[in-house]
């Protein structure tokens, strides 16, 4: 099930796929097995992945062809697909992938090489502000990455939660300002949610600074990636020719980040600007191709950046049991962790809720109800209205009521690994919305909370913003957060205007990344096993499985529900 999530590729074009291969490079060996292969990598392009291991656990599709792997490797190499610079496919060790990926990947690579033995020109290093950094509550792992500021055009900055990726964050933004005033200086995430998460730790992490250290960094903008390179329908109209005015650009949750992405931010940065990359490598992959921050963070690619790569071990947070059960998950396997989770006894953190799979469990509804009915008298508070242009808006005594109806809904993320299916979010908006799901947006009740699922640059939309419908019948509204905005401010658009807007009572593990909520509930559709499995062929991919968990526990802040499925 590890990524039921995912749209699943036509068969058809597969098959044409492998014809036109074929065709192009007649193949002398067993047509079973290159079908196979072509099928491994499409499944894996499938998951974000552009590589595929071809070793003895056997790949989460079924195989035509007998005699894995070894058979298949023979038929590949017999093939002629992975000879020459032209040869469709790359065979590295036992690691194969389709050579325009490969290619793209490697590029970014010896891109990102370039720029981590670059030594930051408009930096020019001051030794008596080592002074002030000791002074700070940073350790040594953190004082290193603030030092590497000086020496390096590309740092990389990975933790767990709690680990101080912001303070770290903020003390580099500060002796960087410190030594030159003038930087141009940006901040950004793959999502509206992650890019006013960024910008909201921020303003926390600062609250012990005088006034004028504090206005320095919240000056600097934060927004979307999509918007530092103006993206509309596909195209980044940031590029060589009309690059990013920055100096230094601070990236947070790069495990978001997909190789297209990755790509076009390097293209519209100056070649001499400093990149730092922050995010945490345990979480889940991004839904587009190509893992950058896992690929940079496997261990013969470390290597190459070490003298600027940091991990942050330290947890300054104290999440007691939940930072227990996401290390467990993170550090052993799935099953260990399932045993483990069923050790765990009655804790105010942690609830563990066992059921039959064909139902939401009852529990679960009742959380669900409980927060739609509080979001539901919330809403009831907050009533859009039209000024003298003729446009919508929020008066000052309307602006807090929205401010806590936002927060409200903020506070509780349902979280499903399924789109589809039992115990899906499909399965948990049925449940709630009933009928009127497959029914227009103005037909869903006020207090629904909703999700954007497309960029809409004009309406300063983001893909995974939240939002709530506030207002009755024919003058029912979206309400959303404004992002990037240092003052409190909200939007309220006609449902027509938004292009793709989903319920939200639940949404997927991928949609949550960059975000928090004090209470998550987690729900897992599959038996899990109750002792470890010596089948190393299971049509199952736990590695992603793994990321996903993990994912799903470290987006919870005070309390965790984990609903898993019983025998049926």
């Amino acid at each position: 099930m590890s990524y039921n999530d995912l749209p699943k590729l036509d068969s058809n074009f597969i098959n044409l796929l492998s014809k036109t291969l074929k065709k192009r490079l007649p193949a002398i060996t067993s047509s079973e097995h290159l079908d196979d292969l072509i099928n491994i990598l499409m499944d894996s392009l499938n998951k974000g992945e552009i590589y595929t291991l071809l070793n003895s656990n056997k790949p989460s599709i079924e195989l035509k062809g007998k005699g894995w792997p070894l058979d298949h490797l023979d038929a590949l190499k017999a093939s002629g697909w992975i000879k020459g610079q032209d040869s469709p496919m790359v065979l590295e060790g036992n690691l194969l992938s389709w050579r325009r990926w490969h290619e793209e990947m490697n590029n970014v690579l010896k891109h990102l090489k370039d720029k981590s033995t670059q030594a930051p020109h408009q930096i020019q290093k001051i030794n008596k502000l080592t002074n002030n950094l000791k002074k700070s509550n940073l350790n040594e792992a953190q004082l290193l990455a603030v030092e590497a500021v000086n020496n390096h055009n590309l740092i990389l900055l990975s933790g767990g939660p709690g680990t101080g990726k912001t303070s770290t964050i903020v003390e580099m933004l500060l002796k960087v300002l410190t030594i030159n005033k003038g930087l141009r200086i940006g901040l950004g995430a793959p999502t509206g949610k992650a890019a006013r998460r960024l910008e909201e730790t921020i303003q926390k992490s600062i609250i012990h600074l005088d006034d004028h250290q504090k206005h320095k960094l919240l000056d600097i903008p934060c927004t979307t990636l999509h918007r530092w390179l103006q993206a509309n329908e596909g195209v980044f109209r940031r590029n060589e020719a009309t690059q990013l005015q920055l100096d230094i650009l601070v990236v947070d949750e790069m495990s978001m980040v997909d190789l297209s992405l990755m790509q076009g931010l390097l293209k519209a940065l100056p070649k001499d600007s400093q990149l730092i990359l922050v995010g945490d490598p345990d979480q889940l992959p991004p839904i587009g191709n190509g893992a950058v921050w896992h690929k940079l963070h496997e261990q013969q690619t470390l290597k190459v950046f070490e003298k600027c790569a940091f991990r942050l071990t330290k947890v300054y947070r104290n999440r007691g049991k939940l930072a227990d059960l996401a290390n467990t998950i993170r550090d052993k396997d799935i099953n260990e962790f399932f045993n483990e989770l069923l050790k765990v006894k009655k804790s105010p953190s942690i609830g563990v809720i066992s059921s039959n799979k064909k139902e939401i469990p009852p529990e679960i509804i009742k959380i669900l109800k409980i927060h739609q009915a509080k979001l539901s008298e919330l809403t009831r508070k907050t009533t859009p209205f039209l000024i003298s242009d003729g446009t919508l808006s929020i008066n000052t005594k309307d602006a807090e009521s929205a401010n806590n109806l936002l927060k409200c809904l903020e506070e509780l993320m349902v979280l499903c690994p399924r789109r589809y299916g039992p115990w899906s979010i499909d399965h948990i908006h049925k449940t709630i919305l009933g009928d009127t799901l497959d029914k227009s947006i103005l037909d869903w009740p006020a207090g629904t909370p909703v999700i954007c699922g497309e960029n809409q640059s004009e309406l300063n939309l983001a893909n995974g913003d939240l939002g709530i419908i506030v207002g009755e019948k024919e003058n029912k509204y979206l309400l959303f957060r404004r992002q990037s905005s240092k003052k409190q401010s909200f939007h309220l658009i006609h449902p027509i205007r938004v292009k793709n807007i989903s319920p939200a009572f639940a949404i997927t593990v991928h949609k949550s990344q960059g975000s928090e909520a004090d209470r998550v509930v987690f729900l897992w559709p599959d038996t899990i096993n109750k002792t470890p499995s010596s089948d190393k062929n299971q049509l199952t991919n736990k590695d992603y499985e793994r990321k996903l968990i993990y994912t799903a526990i470290t987006r919870a802040k005070l309390n965790l529900d984990l609903a898993i499925c019983s025998e049926t």
